[in-house]
């Protein structure tokens, strides 16, 4: 940065004026107060200072004639790049420009407002300016990271006026008062001080222009989707033990204003959240009164959308996601960092949820722990989780839906229903389809012995018969495959040529595979200590997955006679593991419980602990 200004660049003025003052007087961003002294006409200063008004003029039309919008740094500085080469002059910075323009027009486009402005003429003795010691204590003390106060600044400024003066011995500089300075200092542009105290970041949002959304004319138009872990604990439903906090994950249409899907579970939001929520909103609802007899009202909400609103989470950056919703959905938008205005609606609906249901539940929990004082979340528990999840349906269906707006414009409800453009929505055949669709994608090898994925073996005729008579590339048969993450017992094969998918079973003679989710095998494999990478041992692995269904079985019953005495409560965060293995949620059951135990055969060796770790990094998909 040059050392001519506050904010580092260097004024022609002083150039101009050198001659004239022993001490030149700066230009700077902040207003100085209007001289004492009359200003002589232009015909009686120097020819050099109407050499100079001149050529500001001139600078001042050649950049009003090309400039494209207002008189702002993003407009100027594309124009100043052409000064020097056209007019054969060296350009001033655009704060610069700005302080000239202003001039200029408040007089009338007179030139004379363009000369130079000095005091020194036949009046050596007067007391200097001391605007340049302004500009150094702002820009050295002021205007930093560091944060300076304006006390502090003006007490800088003051000292280094103090020192100035020992040099000087006739027309010493005389300090502004602190009136005088914090008037100065509070005249500075406000974006300019917010991007040199706090950074850009900052002040781009606090002086951001909020964002329109883009306005919805039909349902499923446009649909916003977000996770965020409910503020209560829940219980598990067979041994009445704490689970932990479920995470809720949600999609909200911006034309009704419905919530036309959910999920909850007990897993950190991941591909599988999106997909199960995806396909709660993509599908017919008809279930819900067989499900939940409460309930009331319909739930109408399903059917195609065409732009997912979703934010900068790592699993809405899935190459599973993007190709899974190639035909389900139109596009996808992503939400820019720092800019929430672009999917409020998902998120006042968090609020709406909390606010009108879970702050009344016992076991409720708070972002502030100084709010707890006596109370015990996990003691005070008492909600189910198959109760959570009816609550919170008939919360959507019967009251959330029916009550109308802030506004009183509109009631979500009749809103949907009403509308002339209803979704395209998806027949059984298209169902089935759609579920394979949103499976976990991979591309795999088809080998003499099938597809091995995931550690374990596919194969079929079908599979086999493709192989034998499709021609491959590179001496490989690859294939797109299709993985529902809740059932690994078969996998979906995409045959190219035919356009089209078969179903590929898992070889497994033991069982294995039978209602195993995707999480659990990962888990398995863990405590098998399997090597992924290689066939393994199908015997092995139903040992120890038969091994940790009775482990499991003997914790949650550890755990719920432990409940009984107080001084040795079990921690959520065990029942919390249990409960992402189980996949306890609206998807999966509402207990740990497993409905069969079987003793491991003891025939085969299995592992000697339970896995304790943190399973957050098994979820990688």
């Amino acid at each position: 940065m040059g050392d001519g200004g506050m904010f580092g660049f260097i004024d022609e003025m002083e150039a101009s004026e050198q001659q004239f003052d022993e001490q030149p007087e700066l230009t700077s961003s902040i207003t100085a107060p209007p001289p004492q002294l009359t200003e002589p006409a232009f015909d009686s200063v120097s020819p050099s200072l109407q050499q100079e008004a001149m050529r500001r003029q001139k600078i001042i039309q050649f950049v009003a004639k090309r400039l494209e919008g207002g008189w702002t740094e993003k407009n100027i500085k594309p124009v100043l790049e052409l000064i020097e080469e056209q007019l054969e002059v060296s350009p001033p910075s655009w704060r610069t420009l700005v302080n000239w323009k202003k001039l200029y027009f408040e007089s009338g486009k007179s030139v004379d407002s363009l000369v130079p402005k000095h005091r020194s003429k036949g009046c050596r003795q007067m007391v200097r300016d001391s605007q340049w010691l302004v500009d150094e204590a702002i820009e050295k003390k002021y205007l930093t990271k560091e944060r300076v106060s304006i006390a502090a600044t003006y007490r800088y400024y003051k000292s280094r006026v103090t020192i100035e003066n020992r040099s000087i011995v006739e027309g010493k500089i005389k300090p502004l008062s602190q009136r005088a300075f914090y008037h100065r200092v509070n005249s500075l542009p406000p974006y300019d001080v917010a991007v040199a105290r706090f950074g850009k970041r900052y002040a781009d949002r606090e002086f951001r222009t909020v964002g329109q959304q883009i306005p919805a004319t039909k349902p499923m138009e446009y649909v916003e989707i977000d996770h965020t872990p409910a503020p209560v604990i829940l219980i598990d439903d067979e041994l009445g033990i704490a689970l932990g906090r479920p995470y809720l994950t949600m999609l909200y249409d911006r034309f009704s204003k419905c919530i036309v899907g959910l999920s909850v579970n007990f897993r950190e939001p991941s591909y599988d959240s999106v997909r199960k929520a995806l396909l709660n909103t993509l599908l017919d609802k008809s279930w819900l009164h067989n499900k939940y007899p409460s309930i009331k009202n319909d739930w109408p909400c399903c059917g195609k959308i065409d732009y997912l609103i979703v934010d900068n989470g790592a699993e809405f950056w899935s190459a599973s996601l993007e190709e899974s919703l190639k035909p389900i959905v139109t596009n996808i938008h992503y939400s820019q960092a720092a800019k929430p205005w672009r999917k409020t609606g998902v998120e006042k609906l968090f609020d709406q949820l909390n606010k009108g249901l879970i702050n009344e539940m016992p076991g409720k929990t708070f972002t502030n722990p100084t709010q707890l004082e006596d109370y015990d979340p996990k003691k005070e528990s008492v909600v189910r989780v198959s109760t959570f999840m009816e609550l919170v349906h008939k919360w959507i269906v019967d009251h959330y839906h029916m009550t109308p707006d802030a506004r009183a414009r509109a009631i979500p409800y009749h809103k949907w229903t009403s509308s002339e453009w209803p979704p395209i929505t998806y027949s059984h055949e298209e169902a089935i389809r759609l579920r394979i669709e949103l499976g976990l994608l991979n591309v795999s090898t088809v080998r003499q012995n099938g597809i091995n994925l995931h550690g374990l073996r596919y194969q079929s005729d079908e599979l086999n018969n493709y192989r034998k008579y499709t021609p491959a590339s590179n001496g490989r048969l690859q294939v797109k495959t299709k993985t529902d993450p809740s059932d690994i017992s078969a996998i979906y094969a995409y045959l190219d040529a035919e356009q089209r998918y078969i179903k590929v079973p898992a070889v497994d003679v033991t069982g294995y595979t039978k209602g195993l989710s995707l999480f659990e095998h990962k888990v398995i494999q863990q405590a098998n200590r399997t090597n992924t990478r290689a066939m393994v041992d199908e015997e092995d692995l139903a040992d120890t997955r038969m091994y940790l269904e009775h482990r499991i079985q003997q914790e949650a019953k550890r755990i719920a006679e432990r409940q009984t005495n107080k001084a040795s409560r079990t921690k959520t965060g065990n029942t919390s593991k249990l409960a992402k293995i189980r996949d306890v949620g609206s998807d999966g059951p509402t207990t740990i419980v497993s409905e069969v135990i079987q003793t491991p055969d003891s025939s085969h060796e299995v592992p000697s602990s339970f896995p304790d770790d943190d399973l957050g990094d098994i979820e990688g998909y």
